[in-house]
């Protein structure tokens, strides 16, 4: 069985601003080796030792087909298309419209959907994942990655397993929103619960049928706004009317907690983070333009001026030509209100 990887890049990345910007989010910066995330997802599944992959499709925002096209040329992959998103309406939209463009060649291909700027360390063992998976994915079933729980995180879903379906393959028992800190220790200790990853593997034709029962609005201007698609510049425009009218949900909600077809690969691990905050990122403090003494734990990070840091500890310090974040690492998240604050006070070109 062939298996059609989908990522998707409408991720804007606010919580690693300054560096993430809307017309380069994270997905397209190095943050953790020497390629981007995104270039890492699409070598990830590239599919030149054993030929089980197609070549990528990639759903993207309005401004980003030209450096799709650009980091995919960088690392000599040619994607089977790029589809611009005229306007973001989140994950249950594009899972619609990697379906039904799938089932345009095969209906029963299985789709893989993954986010563009996750890190996986082991990639190896993410597609002896991605195998076990696709058995129950063939027969019928939505099939999602549930990432070892290694710490009580409290910004991530987690997702609770059920009967086994085939080894190492679950039914989901059921999906929790990200938990206070007491019930995410729960949640570690009891090994049914899972990180959900965000990554989807199915049967084009079964995640239609689901929607079609669960979210038919989302289904139907979806695959309208993929019928009425033309083709401009190198990528595949979904009608900017049709999609508009696409109501926003994620798969989560809008499918894969209201269907009885919902499986989980466990324990999937892997090295797996979705650099949610800079708190994930690793310093920089050995480059040229970064300078410490007698400094601990902190993550400091310039593509900009120099930063010399003294007798600090703890800190995210980044900067860029026109910015610069000082915060406390334990602060990470708080990054994403900075922007809000930034929007409120009109400053988009720091965006």
């Amino acid at each position: 069985m062939k298996i059609q990887p989908v990522i998707m890049s409408g991720g804007s990345g606010t919580r690693l601003w300054p560096m993430s910007r809307a017309a380069l989010p994270k997905q397209f910066l190095k943050l953790v080796t020497d390629r981007t995330m995104f270039q890492n997802t699409a070598l990830r599944v590239c599919g030149k030792e054993d030929g089980a992959y197609l070549d990528p499709v990639v759903i993207c925002g309005a401004n980003h087909g030209a450096v799709v096209a650009e980091q995919l040329d960088e690392i000599g992959l040619q994607p089977a298309e790029i589809i611009i998103e005229p306007c973001p309406r989140n994950t249950a939209a594009v899972a619609a419209v990697a379906a039904a463009w799938a089932t345009r060649k095969d209906e029963d291909a299985l789709v893989l959907l993954m986010p563009a700027d996750h890190h996986i360390a082991d990639s190896a063992g993410f597609r002896a994942a991605v195998a076990l998976g696709a058995k129950a994915a063939e027969a019928g079933n939505i099939v999602t990655f549930g990432i070892k729980a290694l710490t009580p995180h409290t910004g991530y879903g987690y997702i609770k397993t059920g009967e086994q379906l085939i080894p190492s393959v679950y039914k989901v028992a059921a999906f929790k929103e990200k938990p206070e800190r007491e019930i995410a220790e729960h949640y570690v200790k009891d090994g049914r619960h899972y990180w959900n990853a965000g990554i989807f593997l199915y049967k084009a034709s079964a995640m239609l049928d689901e929607m079609a029962r669960y979210a038919p609005e989302i289904k139907a201007a979806a695959v309208n706004a993929l019928e009425k698609s033309a083709l401009s510049d190198g990528a595949l425009h979904l009608d900017e009317a049709a999609f508009s009218a696409c109501p926003s949900d994620s798969i989560d909600y809008a499918v894969m907690e209201k269907t009885d077809k919902a499986a989980i690969i466990a324990p999937v691990d892997v090295g797996w983070t979705d650099i949610g905050s800079w708190s994930e990122v690793s310093s920089q403090d050995k480059t040229d333009n970064v300078i410490c003494v007698n400094a601990a734990n902190n993550i400091i990070r310039s593509d900009g001026p120099l930063i010399a840091a003294a007798g600090v500890e703890d800190l995210i310090i980044v900067a860029t030509g026109d910015a610069v974040l000082v915060a406390r690492r334990d602060n990470a998240q708080d990054v994403r209100a900075i922007v809000d604050e930034l929007k409120k006070r009109g400053l988009q070109h720091l965006l």
